[in-house]
């Protein structure tokens, strides 16, 4: 199964990280590994053997181009969509375009329910944009927290329109919440 996993893990000590782990169940080689997205508003840890780059990506699609360079640690601008890492490391991961609507919709609810979380998180992304998100959640608490973040009942980003309608939440276990999308976005 293919299958992107993005967590964080947030304490007093330390900045905001995305990290991405992945694995590729296509035919051929089978790649693991992690890549962390960064938000640029704390002192970077030292990270030896990782590659990264000075520049910092201010929307999903310029986090991606990085990523698609070959840095391990990628730089998220200040004010930045807090979807962005996750739809990036989604068109990274699966090569989604403007024109895959529906995964993009999806990943941008699942970056937006998983930055919404207080505490450490996990989301699972499939290539068509479902997922979901694991850690201390409620299906309640996860819909509360995405409405704060719809203004007029819609979230815009430079790839997606979502409305909050078409959103769909289910409690799968009492640390699991999946999220679908029932109908596309534009």
């Amino acid at each position: 199964m293919n299958m992107l996993r993005i967590g964080t893990w947030r304490s007093a000590e330390s900045v905001d990280v995305v990290a991405c782990g992945w694995r590729d169940g296509g035919p051929g080689h089978l790649e693991t590994g992690v890549k962390l997205i960064y938000g640029t508003s704390g002192p970077l840890p030292e990270l030896p053997g990782l590659r990264g780059g000075a520049l910092a990506g201010r929307g999903a699609e310029e986090i991606a181009a990085l990523l698609f360079q070959g840095l391990d640690v990628v730089f998220a601008a200040p004010g930045c969509c807090p979807a962005a890492p996750v739809v990036a490391a989604g068109i990274w991961h699966y090569g989604w375009t403007r024109g895959d609507t529906g995964a993009l919709a999806g990943a941008t609810v699942a970056g937006l329910a998983l930055a919404a979380q207080p505490g450490p998180c996990a989301v699972e992304i499939w290539r068509d944009g479902r997922s979901s998100l694991d850690g201390d959640v409620t299906a309640a608490s996860v819909r509360a927290r995405l409405a704060d973040r719809f203004s007029g009942g819609r979230y815009r980003t430079p790839e997606v329109t979502v409305p909050l309608e078409s959103v769909r939440l289910s409690q799968e276990a009492p640390s699991r919440i999946g999220i679908v999308l029932r109908a596309h976005a534009h």
